[in-house]
C-alpha cells in the first residue's frame, strides 16, 4: 500500500469524527435558537397581551431558557464553522480526486456543505457584529433563525449525501424514496455545477445580509451598536 493510501485509511476516523463533531455542534445551536424563539415569544406575548396569562407559571423557566440558549446557539454555530471547514479540508486527503469529480452524489455532497458553510459563517457574523441586540427587532431576529435552520438543512442533505458515499446510507432514505429521488444520481455535474454553486453561494451570502441591514436600518434606535 503506498504511503498516500495508507495516509487515507488513517484519516477516514478523523473525518467520520470531525462530521459528526460539526453535526452535533449544528444541530444544537439549531435546537437553541427554535428554543430561544419559543422563550422570547413566550415573554413577548406575556407583555404586550393582558389577555396572554395561561402559561404564567413559565415565565421563569422561560426567561433562563432565552438567557442560556442564545449564547449557546452563537458558541455552537462557530464550532460548526470550524467543524465543517477542519472535515473539508481532512475529507479532500480522504476521498480520491477522480471520485469527488465525475460523482454527481459527491459535487452535491460539496455544493451542500459549502452553502451550509456559508450561510453559518452569515450566522456568526451578523451574532458578532450586533450581538443580542438583533433580537430586539422581529425582522432581524427572523432572518438570524432562519439561517441557523436552512443552514441546517443543508448539512443534513450533505450528510445524507455522505452517507451514501460511505455506504451506510441515510435516514432521509424513506423521504427520497417517497419523493422518486435517487440520491445516486441526483445532482448537477460539470459546468452547470459551477453555475449553480456559484449562483447558490451569492444568493447565500448575499439576501440574508441584504434583508439584516434592511431590518437594521427601519429599527436603528433599537438596534443601536453595543460597542458605541
Amino acid at each position: 500500500m503506498s504511503s498516500r493510501g495508507l495516509k487515507m485509511v488513517n484519516l477516514i476516523p478523523v473525518h467520520s469524527m470531525l462530521v459528526e463533531l460539526h453535526g452535533g455542534m449544528l444541530t444544537l445551536a439549531v435546537v437553541c435558537i427554535l428554543a430561544t424563539v419559543a422563550a422570547r415569544s413566550h415573554l413577548r406575548m406575556r407583555r404586550t397581551n393582558d389577555n396572554y396569562g395561561i402559561f404564567w407559571p413559565a415565565d421563569s423557566f422561560m426567561g433562563k431558557l432565552a438567557r442560556y440558549t442564545e449564547p449557546t446557539a452563537y458558541l455552537a454555530g462557530m464550532g460548526g464553522v470550524i467543524g465543517i471547514i477542519a472535515s473539508a479540508i481532512v475529507g479532500f486527503y480522504v476521498w480520491p480526486m477522480e471520485l469527488v469529480t465525475t460523482s454527481a452524489m459527491a459535487l452535491s455532497k460539496i455544493m451542500f456543505s459549502v452553502f451550509a458553510l456559508e450561510l453559518w459563517i452569515v450566522f456568526v457574523f451578523l451574532r458578532s457584529k450586533y450581538g443580542e441586540n438583533l433580537w430586539k427587532n422581529g425582522g432581524t431576529a427572523a432572518v438570524y433563525s432562519l439561517l441557523a435552520i436552512f443552514g441546517f438543512l443543508f448539512v443534513v442533505l450533505a450528510g445524507s449525501l455522505g452517507g451514501h458515499m460511505a455506504g451506510k446510507g441515510s435516514v432521509l432514505d424513506p423521504l427520497y424514496s417517497l419523493l422518486g429521488i435517487k440520491p445516486e444520481t441526483f445532482g448537477v455535474t460539470g459546468l452547470n455545477f459551477a453555475v449553480v454553486s456559484v449562483t447558490g453561494s451569492l444568493v447565500a451570502i448575499a439576501v440574508p445580509i441584504a434583508v439584516f441591514l434592511y431590518f437594521q436600518r427601519r429599527a436603528k434606535p433599537k438596534l443601536a451598536n453595543p460597542t458605541s
